[in-house]
Parts: C-alpha cells; sequence; structure tokens
C-alpha cells in the first residue's frame, strides 16, 4: 500500500486489502460526489450517471432491474447463441488458417452475443464496434484529452440510439435487454428512460471489452504455456477452472476504483475522507500470500476466488456470460485445431492501465484431419 503523488490516491496491491475494500461500501464510495479536490480517479462524463457510480439504494434498484437481463432462463437460452456463433467463427478461422485471434474470434464473438443479448440487429455491428472502445477509453486514467473527447460523443450516440429503441418497444413482449428495460420504463416504477438507456450503454461496453480480453489473454496464456493446453486438450472437464485461471493470471481488468467516505486506517496509513483508493486487481490475482506459486499458470489451481469479476455489491453482472463465452470458444477452437501457434510477429497490446487486452494476436492453426 503507498500514496501515490501522481494519482493523488491511495494504491493498495494485496488481495486481503483489494477484497475488503471492494466488499466495503460503507466506508470507500463508487459515486464522483465523495471526491475530494485532490484525487485524480473516478473522473466521468459532465452527464454520466453510470450504475457503476453509484452508491445504494439507487445502486441496489438499478442492479435488480439490470439481472433481469441476465436471469438463469436467459443465459440458458442464448447459450445456444454463443455455441453457434463459436463454431462459426472457429470453422472459419480454421478454414483461412492465419488469423488475428482478437479480430476475427475475440471481438467478434463478444460483440455477436452482446446485440443478441441486448435485442440489437446484427447489421448494426459495425457501428457498435466503433462506438464501444471509444466509450470504453473513458475509463483509462491515461485518456487524453482528445479521447475523452470522443468518449463523450460516443456515449451521446450510444444513449441517443439506445432512447430511440426504448421509447419504440414499451409495449414488446420480447425477452431481450431493451425490451425488458423498456417495459419497466413504462411502468415508472424502478427505471427512468435516461436510466434505462446509460445501464444498456454500460452492458454494451462491458460485455464487449471484458470477454474479448478474457479470449485474447487466455489464449495467450495457453501459447505460453504448451503444457497446460496439452493438459486441457486431454482433459475438457477441467475447463472451467482453466477459465478461471485465466481470468486470474491475467485479468481483463486490472484496476478498479474507490473513494473514502469515512477516516480510516489500513496498514498504519490514515486514509482521509474524500481520498482516491486505487485497487490493483491483477496486482491481487498474483499475490504470494493468497495464492500458491502465484506467478505459474496453472488450470488445475485450487484456492480463493479471484478479483477479476470484483468483489461486493459490484460483482460483475455478466460474469457468468463471459465464463460461458469464453469456455466454448476454447473448447471449439481445441477440437477443431491440431495445432495453434502464434504466427507473424508478437502480440501487440492496447495502451492501457484499466483493461488489459491485446490489440492483435496474429495466429495458425492447423486444421484436425
Amino acid at each position: 500500500m503507498h500514496r501515490s503523488a501522481i494519482l493523488a490516491s491511495w494504491v493498495l496491491t494485496r488481495y486481503e486489502d483489494v477484497r475488503a475494500t471492494a466488499k466495503d461500501h460503507e466506508r470507500f464510495s463508487n459515486d464522483p460526489s465523495w471526491r475530494g479536490p485532490k484525487a485524480s480517479v473516478l473522473r466521468p462524463a459532465p452527464d454520466d450517471y453510470s450504475i457503476l457510480l453509484m452508491d445504494p439504494p439507487d445502486h441496489s434498484r438499478l442492479r435488480r432491474v439490470a439481472a433481469r437481463a441476465f436471469a438463469r432462463s436467459r443465459l440458458t437460452a442464448l447459450s445456444e447463441t454463443v455455441t453457434r456463433t463459436a463454431a462459426e467463427l472457429v470453422a472459419r478461422a480454421a478454414k483461412r488458417g492465419t488469423i488475428d485471434w482478437i479480430a476475427d474470434v475475440a471481438e467478434a464473438l463478444s460483440m455477436r452475443v452482446m446485440l443478441r443479448l441486448i435485442g440489437l440487429p446484427m447489421q448494426d455491428c459495425r457501428r457498435w464496434a466503433t462506438w464501444v472502445p471509444q466509450r470504453a477509453r473513458l475509463l483509462e486514467m491515461i485518456a487524453t484529452p482528445r479521447e475523452r473527447s470522443v468518449s463523450y460523443r460516443a456515449g451521446a450516440a450510444m444513449r441517443r440510439r439506445f432512447t430511440g429503441m426504448l421509447q419504440s418497444r414499451q409495449a414488446s413482449d420480447g425477452d431481450d435487454a431493451i425490451d425488458t428495460f423498456a417495459r419497466q420504463v413504462a411502468a415508472g416504477d424502478e427505471i427512468s428512460m435516461a436510466e434505462a438507456a446509460d445501464m444498456l450503454s454500460v452492458l454494451m461496453v462491458a460485455g464487449n471489452e471484458t470477454t474479448t480480453n478474457l479470449v485474447g489473454n487466455g489464449m495467450l496464456a495457453l501459447l505460453r504455456h504448451p503444457e497446460q493446453m496439452q493438459r486441457l486438450r486431454e482433459e475438457p472437464a477441467r475447463m472451467h477452472d482453466a477459465v478461471n485461471e485465466m481470468l486470474r493470471f491475467d485479468s481483463p481488468v486490472q484496476t478498479d476504483f474507490r473513494i473514502a467516505k469515512a477516516r480510516s486506517t489500513l496498514r498504519r496509513h490514515v486514509i482521509e475522507p474524500g481520498d482516491g483508493v486505487i485497487l490493483l486487481t491483477g496486482s491481487a490475482n498474483r499475490d504470494e500470500a493468497a495464492f500458491a506459486n502465484a506467478d505459474v499458470f496453472d488450470i488445475a489451481r485450487k484456492g480463493p476466488r479471484h478479483t477479476s469479476f470484483g468483489h461486493g455489491i459490484h460483482y460483475c453482472i455478466g460474469a457468468e456470460l463471459a465464463r460461458m463465452e469464453a469456455a466454448t470458444i476454447f473448447a471449439e477452437v481445441l477440437r477443431a485445431a491440431d495445432k495453434i501457434e502464434m504466427h507473424g510477429g508478437d502480440p501487440r497490446y492496447r495502451p492501457s492501465t484499466v483493461i488489459r487486452g491485446l490489440a492483435a494476436l496474429p495466429l495458425r492453426l492447423v486444421r484436425r484431419r
């Protein structure tokens, strides 16, 4: 734990501290209005009142609405889309032989699944593929003023699009997220039109960024640990554990943020009200005090739960869907290809401090005979 002069915030690196702070919403807030004059974290857009930046009771109210889009019955129905999409993408990739795993598989899978979950037409794929990374850039502490301006415009465009669809579908009996939220807006008791449009924007960004980077980082981990890839081929029943190890070993989200609401002491340091607190989830996932041989990638690992999906009331609502997508695509590609190897250069990461993901991962797939 240390005080960052550059970020004017406390930085927590240990598993125990990260989990405890993330869970303690009574003393540590997600709401930027608690921010002191010197804290530099959680800088939202001027019109951003996202569920990510709320505390109870408003957070609890909106989370109940959002949870309906991820109900067990919805995920069960969506599993057919995930399976079919994964099979199509892997078959196409295997036929081509050389691909970019990120653009051709990871991004394509997450985008198609989120379009289906939310209830957007597939022909709008390119539009959302532009808006989503632009909006996600707002999460970055290193985003430039120009990038933040582009992010604001993308967010406004997303909300306008969702608002129009919510208005036109309030009488729909469909089961996608837009239809579900539209009926709640029409009922007028739990969520407003503006909140629903913002919620859909959050789901669209989070659902794409998290899954894309899980599938990308997970593949790179397997490639760099070929003995673990071979073990997963031989023991496919370990897929659930393998995906969790991918999440721990190279988390798609490396950083979370809180703001102190009350004076507290942690590891002999005094945190004052208004202080920013940065939770290094990626570091927590490699804490030697929590994970034996923490820097070893082991698909059979047992032990404490990783912090990659957060903890407490802000635990990622789409965690189960992200795991389903990753497990399905890895099972499919290991069945379809006898050999998977990097091709045409080293993998490239996107410049980022919060979301850790590859810009490209060139691969060569050798199809089964």
